[in-house]
């Protein structure tokens, strides 16, 4: 079996001929040109995707954090980008997650939603779900269930590209979620990890691993899950304070769901694995993988990648609402795990010797049930700027359930169309079509079409998108809704009808169906993400970027740091270590 480093040089020069037929294929925005990078990158380069962190969160809330947080240390040490926005309007997480590390939108990518329904019919299953691989627990080894791979990325990542053109490079990436995880790893990591509730301890694929690394393993098996399990989420003394202080709703706010037996106040006994990840003990897991491959980096004194995913921040979102007191505490949690880790790299290889890099990978919305009180946390009860910022709509907020999508629209093409089997499944935000309705002739189709926005409209349904007729090329440089959507679909991906919701709708996520939160959509509230950036000597420190830039402003800088080309299906993007 080939170490990480030689399957790493043996594959590259075929992985980079695969790679340059793809993208061949594919549309791409002119290339900008790219600075060079310093002579020396930092040794160790972090980058933290904090999934459901809006830009409209950061700007509200990171000023009421403490000066000693990790946010504040990356404001003073760095710059602050108040916007990057994403080009396209399927803002979930694989999606997000994908455009980040790749620099290309879900047209290029391939990845164009959260789950796909098989073509056979059926569940639907995380994209990134592989029957020809098999789970690898950190301590458990191998077992019998299927892993997940990167097949169904179309382009090259960050992290490719690091592998194959530095000299001992390696590579981590560790999230709760696979699709957290995988991009930031890239196709060859030193180690990829995510969470496994069922094992109840991490894991990874034969994928990218025969077994996972043993120094890791204290940080990410089942002990140190039973441990932070038992510890509970408590709420108590300044933290207490600070919470209510600052939380728009009350602790029993109405909406809030109680998943997996968590309740829906303080304070919170963790009844499972699967419940914990909607505490702030997932994250603190993660950031805890990350500091054992600080270690290891600073050992072994090797160029490093380290990719983070804090997806707690999300879970808990969905469940209790971004305004929650449970959002503000996971935050305050956040805050005060990122200025560990930076003393942990301080430690281990100097203030000077690691970047850092935080976004977002789609934004947020509060909880239906606020919209139209005195509480609306989005000011519409009590006037604000006109228009707002991101596009953060008033009026009837609605959670559209998939289910329901489904059952509406087989009445409704049964009435148009004639008794028969029309809708297969419904995976956010694609219809996927039974095998007659996709041979529909095209007056058929069109008429499927018109019956489905009218059906669908008065569940939350703005309009419904065939993708067998999305255009060959979008339009470039564009931001109209129809080329956020051209942006994330194209002809013989994963589903057939793309669902645009309205203005405050969402999908449920289905944590606990009828209750909580989501993303996904194409407004601003959902695709603008902060970016902070702190690289000594690389950026200005105490900079703020009041100017939106586009989410390959990302990619671009990440490459920088780690010394090394933007992938190549990257749209434009402003290089942040060359506007100093």
């Amino acid at each position: 079996m080939l170490s990480p480093i030689n399957r790493r040089r043996h594959g590259s020069a075929v992985r980079a001929g695969l790679l340059t037929l793809v993208l061949a294929g594919c549309h791409s925005r002119p290339a900008t040109p790219v600075t060079a990078a310093p002579a020396t990158p930092p040794r160790v380069v972090v980058t933290v995707v904090v999934d459901q962190l809006a830009a409209w969160i950061a700007a509200e809330r990171w000023p009421a954090l403490p000066p000693e947080g990790g946010f504040a240390r990356l404001r003073r040490e760095g710059t602050y980008v108040r916007e990057i926005r994403y080009e396209h309007s399927v803002n979930d997480t694989a999606p997000g997650h994908a455009a980040l590390y790749s620099g290309a939108a879900p047209r290029e990518s391939g990845i164009s939603s959260n789950e796909v329904i098989p073509a056979e019919g059926g569940a639907a299953k995380g994209i990134l779900a592989d029957g020809k691989t098999r789970l690898i627990g950190i301590s458990a080894g191998p077992i019998s269930r299927a892993g997940s791979s990167l097949e169904r990325l179309q382009v090259e990542t960050i992290a490719d590209v690091f592998a194959a053109a530095v000299p001992g490079a390696q590579i981590f990436s560790f999230s709760l979620k696979d699709r957290g995880a995988i991009f930031g790893g890239g196709r060859n990591p030193d180690a990829v990890l995510w969470f496994d509730p069922e094992l109840q301890e991490f894991v990874t694929s034969t994928a990218f691993a025969a077994r996972a690394l043993d120094a890791l393993a204290p940080a990410g098996n089942r002990a140190a899950v039973a441990a932070t399990i038992a510890e509970g989420w408590d709420l108590s003394g300044p933290a207490r304070a600070w919470v209510a202080a600052h939380a728009q709703t009350p602790d029993d706010q109405k909406g809030e769901g109680d998943y997996g037996g968590l309740g829906i106040t303080f304070p919170h006994k963790i009844p499972s694995a699967k419940a914990l990840r909607a505490t702030p003990g997932g994250d603190r897991l993660v950031v805890a993988l990350g500091q054992a491959a600080v270690a290891v980096a600073a050992t072994n004194q090797r160029p490093t990648l380290l990719a983070l995913s804090l997806s707690s921040h999300d879970y808990v979102a969905h469940v209790f609402g971004p305004h929650s007191w449970e959002a503000w505490d996971e935050l305050r949690q956040i805050d005060a795990q990122l200025a560990q880790l930076m003393s942990a790299l301080d430690r281990a290889v100097g203030p000077d010797g690691y970047a850092v890099m935080v976004t977002g990978d789609h934004g947020s919305s509060p909880l239906p049930e606020l919209a139209g009180t005195a509480a609306d946390p989005w000011g519409c009860s009590t006037g604000r700027a006109s228009p707002d910022p991101w596009e953060r709509p008033c009026g009837e907020r609605r959670r559209v359930i998939p289910e329901k999508v489904a059952a509406t629209l087989e009445e409704a093409l049964g009435l148009t169309l004639g008794n028969g089997h029309w809708v297969s499944g419904v995976a956010e935000p694609l219809v996927y079509l039974s095998a007659p309705a996709r041979a529909l002739p095209a007056a058929e189709r069109q008429r499927l079409v018109a019956t489905a926005k009218q059906a669908l409209r008065p569940l939350g349904i703005d309009d419904v998108v065939d993708i067998s007729l999305a255009g060959a090329l979008c339009a470039p440089a564009e931001t109209s809704r129809a080329a956020l959507v051209c942006a994330a679909t194209r002809p013989g991906q994963p589903g057939d009808l793309y669902l645009v919701v309205q203005p405050g709708a969402f999908f449920d996520p289905g944590y606990v169906t009828g209750f909580g939160t989501s993303h996904g959509s194409p407004y601003l509230y959902d695709r603008a993400v902060p970016l902070l950036v702190r690289a000594p000597g690389r950026v200005t420190a105490g900079r703020v970027v009041e100017t939106p830039l586009s989410f390959a402003s990302f990619t671009r800088t990440a490459a920088s740091l780690l010394g090394v080309r933007p992938p190549a299906g990257a749209r434009p993007g402003t290089d942040l270590t060359a506007s100093r």
